[in-house]
């Protein structure tokens, strides 16, 4: 999961408000072994901003799912992009841009690890110029019930700083959307899941 256009569309929120306003975004990665795994990166938008997005492509804007699986819904849209193989072979984005990092530790435990520590910054810069507060309230509405959501998974989970599941073979961690726009969340600066194989 690359943040870098999550932090650009903060500063299109700005610019043209509405667009991006039902989005979701959830990055699974499933440990296969010390050596394989498979991410799945899902966005998901309502079916009245997959059609505005499409209208843009048309007039040459980005697609909004041009190397991934559109999934149609009644109410939303989902872009859905999975990727298995060796650790240095899935598409996680650019580590040195805040991708996941996947690597084994010895005896049989894999770490998983999502860098957030300059995430609210990205978001800012995203935004441009500080907003007026009514800017910034129209935004943060928009976005409320919105995340940007890390699943772990693939064995049990021996060490982590994210939220671990009743059976322990787990980890998730939310990013709510409308407090990264606030530039009021407070992240670790990073989120990371052992899992043991």
């Amino acid at each position: 999961m690359n943040f870098a256009p999550i932090a650009r569309l903060g500063g299109a929120v700005a610019v043209t408000l509405g667009l991006a306003a039902c989005m979701d975004v959830t990055m699974d990665l499933e440990v296969l072994s010390e050596t394989d795994g498979r991410a799945t990166m899902t966005t998901s938008v309502s079916n009245d901003v997959y059609t505005m997005i499409e209208q843009q492509a048309d007039e040459g804007g980005d697609e909004f799912c041009p190397d991934g699986e559109v999934v149609a819904g009644d109410a939303t849209t989902e872009c859905i992009v999975t990727s298995e193989g060796a650790f240095d072979e899935l598409d996680l984005g650019d580590g040195e841009d805040g991708g996941p990092r996947i690597e084994a530790i010895g005896n049989g435990q894999v770490r998983v690890s999502l860098p957030t520590g300059e995430l609210n910054e990205e978001i800012s810069q995203g935004m441009g110029e500080e907003q007026d507060a009514e800017m910034m309230a129209m935004v943060s509405a928009m976005f409320e019930g919105h995340y940007i959501t890390f699943n772990v998974s693939g064995g049990e989970i021996v060490d982590t700083n994210m939220d671990l599941a009743e059976d322990g073979m787990a980890a998730s961690y939310q990013i709510p959307f409308a407090d990264l726009m606030q530039g009021t969340l407070e992240l670790p600066d990073e989120l990371y899941a052992v899992v043991q194989k």
